[in-house]
């Protein structure tokens, strides 16, 4: 596994680690979705700050972003915070946030936990 997921009361923060692949991100995004806790969370923190590699692609991120447009269906606000400073995940994210388009999940990018954390709690 190259993710470590912490629950609190209002959100949950995935920490990833190494290379991260297509199969990580959709099996850790189906672990939060499926999981209870879901429906009480206000945001997910994706952290990517100490990967070694993203082995994503666009169509990974088209899966990803289909499975949660359907979640925002049942889930109408959600805050997700991703924690890069790797320009391909940047532009992954911003890939993502255009799926979710129309939805009221609201995607931010940030450098560093803190920046994620201050927006989040907000």
């Amino acid at each position: 596994m190259t993710f470590n997921i912490k629950w609190n009361r209002n959100g949950v923060y995935l920490q990833f680690r190494g290379v991260v692949s297509s199969q990580d991100l959709i099996d850790a995004n189906n672990y939060v979705i499926s999981n209870a806790k879901f429906e009480q969370i206000k945001y997910q923190i994706f952290d990517f700050l100490q990967i070694d590699d993203f082995n994503i692609t666009s169509y990974d991120m088209t899966i990803i972003g289909t499975m949660d447009k359907s979640q925002s269906e049942f889930k109408s606000e959600m805050k997700v915070a991703v924690l890069t400073q790797d320009r391909y995940v940047r532009d992954l994210t911003n890939e993502y946030n255009q799926l979710m388009a129309g939805s009221h999940w609201i995607t931010q990018i940030f450098p560093d936990l803190e920046s994620a954390k201050n927006w989040v709690e907000k």
